[in-house]
């Protein structure tokens, strides 16, 4: 009895179930080029607009990449894929209100349009128009820090969820 359980526990693990932490990258991708990102945020919805977010979303990706290791950042020439990505809303929005509706929690979020093409050709692998990074700060005194605090962990949730969707295809 003991030896049907080994050898079931052990063919259970050899076969595995389906999930693997291999990379799928699509079409033999081995470098990539990170365009700068491009704010095309319309000029009526600026209202919380950060100076220098597009630079600091850039470099987070490029971080990403490089910390992730599965492909190698490249100057464009030299590409096997291009990332193109545009800035398009950079918002918050109350989650958490106080009993005289004040303000007590914010959600901030980042969303890109992002794509992701063939380096020699210029044709697109995939596309996502709307792809997002969040995280929530409460109020507080000084309130320009809270923010400034959120928008370094949204654009560091956002970054790995670009580099995870190139690497990761899935």
């Amino acid at each position: 009895m003991k030896k049907i359980v080994f050898l079931s526990l052990v063919l259970a693990i050899l076969s595995g179930c389906g999930y693997t932490s291999k990379t799928v990258l699509p079409r033999d991708i081995k470098t990539i080029y990170v365009d700068t990102v491009k704010n095309r945020i319309p000029v009526n919805r600026v209202s919380t607009y950060e100076p220098g977010l597009e630079m600091s979303i850039t470099n987070a990706i490029i971080e990403r990449l490089e910390q992730d290791g599965n492909l190698k950042v490249v100057k464009r020439e030299e590409a096997d894929a291009v990332l193109e990505a545009n800035l398009i809303a950079y918002e918050q929005e109350g989650v958490r209100f106080s009993r005289l509706e004040s303000v007590q929690e914010y959600r901030l979020y980042i969303v890109l349009g992002i794509r992701l093409l063939e380096g020699k050709t210029g044709d697109v692998i995939w596309e996502e128009p709307q792809f997002s990074g969040d995280t929530e700060y409460f109020v507080s005194p000084v309130r320009s820090q809270a923010r400034g605090e959120a928008t370094v962990e949204a654009i560091n949730r956002l970054s790995r969820n670009v580099v995870d969707r190139i690497v990761e295809d899935w």
